[in-house]
């Protein structure tokens, strides 16, 4: 068998080409974190246990909502956020949008405003739209949702919990 070199040499540039495009676009490998993690609401010195929940889309996070005004052509949020130790943030945002989220008991829907936040979740923040809530009943004052470990690159180990601490910067101006 003739080999010609011009038709070997073209053979190996493809093959380098397709390869290299392959791992190119290969997605990076999943940040490991536990079913139960310590967040950090970014910009704000709030942090607070989390349960990284894969049946809900939207992450929540347990809010009382002291008011909501309009300003200009928005709609503004003010509400407050409570730590382990009992430290109160007053905080503002835009809403973005309104959900309808399904009562516990399964009997109809509650309606509440979703705001963008910035968790920090071991050294990575995340940017991503948050349901505010009255999550006083439950273990857990923040919920991750899929949108957020979808952002944030995260699978979840179930047999972990506390994997990382947050360790993100922490701005004073919010």
């Amino acid at each position: 068998m003739i080999y010609r070199p011009i038709t070997f040499i073209a053979s190996l540039l493809l093959l380098s080409a397709a390869t290299f495009s392959a791992h190119a676009a290969s997605p990076a490998k999943p940040i490991l974190v536990g079913y139960v993690e310590k967040v950090q609401v970014s910009n704000v010195d709030v942090v607070l246990k989390a349960k990284m929940d894969t049946g809900a889309k939207t992450s929540s996070i347990d809010a009382d909502i002291l008011d909501i005004r309009k300003d200009d052509d928005k709609e503004i949020v003010v509400f407050s956020v409570e730590d382990a130790d009992g430290n109160i943030k007053t905080l503002e945002r835009e809403i973005a949008r309104w959900v309808r989220i399904k009562r516990k008991g399964g009997e109809g829907t509650i309606r509440r405003p979703v705001i963008t936040m910035h968790f920090c979740i071991g050294e990575q923040v995340i940017d991503e739209e948050v349901n505010l809530a009255n999550r006083e009943g439950f273990i857990y004052p923040v919920l991750v949702g899929r949108n957020m470990m979808e952002h944030g690159n995260l699978a979840v180990d179930p047999s972990k919990t506390f994997t990382s601490k947050p360790h993100c910067e922490t701005e004073t101006t919010e």
